[in-house]
């Protein structure tokens, strides 16, 4: 940076004014090379920022930097919860799409007149005109239902009580 002017508070300093091999320069004015980058910093004028800055002005700085920032603040922060409600939307918009894909192929299934026979067939047992009917009756139905009716019964006691049912009954011996 060649005729470049560095106000230091109390003189101006050109930097073409300084001559680097004499002995009378301060330390503090000298043009160093920072070994790794390569880019020129002038130590003379990083020490004058700081001696030129006066209490009021720093006071000043950090006023309208918290101003900036609380008034930064609000807005980030609605912008970060939208962004998270968008997600959020986002996902169960996804899961609504599913489901209606899921209902959509159910229709489609019953409105097939096969579909709809089989499951007449399956669950209320109709039968065509001129076929017969045939239940099969398997011999540990009338056992099982009664062990589906305790458990029922047994669901519906409080835990307490089931608790006493199984201390005070004996063990069936098999």
């Amino acid at each position: 940076m060649r005729g470049s002017v560095t106000e230091t508070g109390e003189q101006e300093v050109h930097t073409d004014d300084l001559e680097l091999d004499d002995v009378d320069v301060p330390p503090a004015t000298r043009v160093r090379r920072d070994r790794g980058r390569g880019r020129r910093l002038d130590a003379a004028r990083i020490a004058a920022r700081w001696e030129g800055l006066d209490a009021k002005r720093a006071i000043v700085l950090a006023l309208v930097v918290s101003v900036v920032a609380l008034t930064l603040a609000m807005p980030v922060r609605t912008y970060f919860s939208q962004r998270a409600e968008f997600d959020q939307l986002s996902t169960s918009n996804d899961q609504l799409r599913t489901q209606v894909s899921d209902y959509q192929q159910k229709v489609n299934e019953q409105g097939d007149p096969a579909y709809v026979e089989a499951k007449a067939r399956e669950r209320l047992q109709f039968v065509r005109p001129g076929e017969k009917a045939l239940v099969m009756m398997y011999p540990g139905d009338d056992a099982r239902a009664a062990a589906q009716k305790q458990a029922a019964d047994r669901a519906r006691n409080p835990w307490y009580g089931n608790l006493w049912e199984s201390v005070s009954t004996p063990p069936d011996a098999k």
